[in-house]
């Protein structure tokens, strides 16, 4: 019974790709698709221009204290930059956060629209407390 499943299965996958063989027709896509938008966007690779604002809230990011899921709610943070952000406090003012040494000038700019929504207040939460622990490395 066993080996009925596996020819079954077997005769199944080669009827399937052989069926423009049979005479039956498949549809030809390439034909009708306008090439014309194809290159558009082929040629539209810049990264949008507009910077969204983290969600508006009652409470604001606390740079020294905040994990990593904090920063979910702002368009851009997660993970890379509240990464970055975690491993280089603790910020004295809001505006320090504008001084690592690793950001590009699109991470500066979404910082700078969003140092509004942070706050900066003495850390109380260690960084291993806030980051989630990486995984073991395989050998």
């Amino acid at each position: 019974m066993k080996r009925l499943g596996q020819w079954l299965s077997i005769l199944s996958i080669l009827v399937l790709s052989c069926w423009g063989f049979f005479g039956l027709s498949q549809p030809v896509i390439a034909a009708s698709t306008n090439i014309e938008s194809m290159t558009m966007l082929a040629v539209r690779t810049e990264l949008p221009t507009e910077i969204k604002l983290c969600a508006e809230s009652d409470q604001k990011i606390d740079l020294n204290n905040a994990n990593l899921v904090a920063f979910t709610d702002c368009p851009g943070f997660y993970p890379t930059l509240a990464q970055l952000i975690l491993e280089n406090g603790p910020y004295q003012k809001r505006e320090d956060v504008l001084n690592i040494a690793e950001l590009t000038p699109r991470q500066k700019e979404l910082l700078t629209a969003n140092l509004d929504s942070f706050s900066v207040t003495p850390p109380i939460v260690p960084l291993e407390r806030r980051m989630p622990p990486r995984p073991p490395l395989r050998k």
